[in-house]
């Protein structure tokens, strides 16, 4: 453990490296093309459906960009954004905390997958209440928004003898199939399902819940024109997605 001169030692280094960040980035500015390194914390229930979207595009536009990716869940992201690991970190909003400043990425709805009730066409929180529910384990901010949606007790979370310990959506779909009951998908995650786990797919009637999704960081002047050019690519490919969706359910519609 460091002494109280070496935390001292070492709170001055980490001003240090951050303001030399941030000379970096300028003279990047100037030269009117983005360089340097970024490092971006994402969380489990958002990285395998919003990465391979924003990835691509940013890192074709920005070459001369270090980004790294780390996946880890909320708690440990905003540990790594305060200890200057990560720069920021892409998580479901609200965050409170004063320290941290939130911007706003994307939102999208909460779907109802189950076996049951297909001639339903939408759910209720109560359709699935006095059922079995499917959710993700402990750690994931997900679970904590289904369970109070829902008003679900710990007992119907679980089917009777079983006990999974879900950290992917891919599991929680499986169990469904197998066992029954109901979970719960992120809009973005019911697309990249197959055409026969989409018909099993419904919405709640409104209002739907939605999760929010924002990119927090800790310092918001370091690194900010990478940070705000990541922010802005998110931005517009959810939007163009959301373009696509319309007209390929108005091409079903007609």
């Amino acid at each position: 453990m460091p002494t109280e001169e070496g935390l001292v030692v070492v709170s001055m280094s980490r001003d240090l490296l951050i303001k030399s960040d941030g000379l970096k980035n300028l003279k990047s500015s100037l030269r009117g093309r983005l360089s340097g390194a970024l490092r971006i914390g994402v969380i489990p229930t958002v990285a395998p459906l919003l990465l391979p979207i924003v990835l691509k595009p940013f890192v074709s536009l920005h070459p001369d960009v270090d980004l790294s990716i780390k996946e880890a869940t909320t708690d440990q992201l905003l540990i790594d954004l305060k200890e200057g690991v990560i720069d920021g970190a892409i998580v479901a909003s609200p965050v409170l905390d004063e320290d941290l400043f939130g911007y706003h990425l994307y939102s999208e709805a909460l779907k109802v997958y189950g076996v049951n009730d297909l001639a339903k066409r939408e759910m209720t929180p109560g359709d699935i209440k006095s059922t079995t529910v499917w959710l993700l384990e402990e750690g994931h901010c997900l679970k904590d928004q289904v369970v109070a949606f829902c008003g679900l007790q710990e007992q119907k979370t679980q089917f009777d003898g079983l006990n999974v310990q879900c950290s992917s959506f891919a599991t929680l779909v499986g169990l469904v199939d197998d066992f029954g009951g109901y979970t719960l998908l992120p809009e973005l995650y019911v697309n990249i399902m197959s055409q026969r786990r989409q018909n099993r797919t419904r919405a709640f009637v409104a209002p739907e819940p939605v999760r929010d999704i924002a990119m927090v960081v800790y310092r918001p002047f370091v690194k900010k024109m990478l940070l705000d050019e990541l922010i802005r690519l998110v931005r517009m490919e959810m939007e163009d997605l959301r373009g696509e969706e319309s007209i390929d359910a108005e091409i079903a519609k007609g």
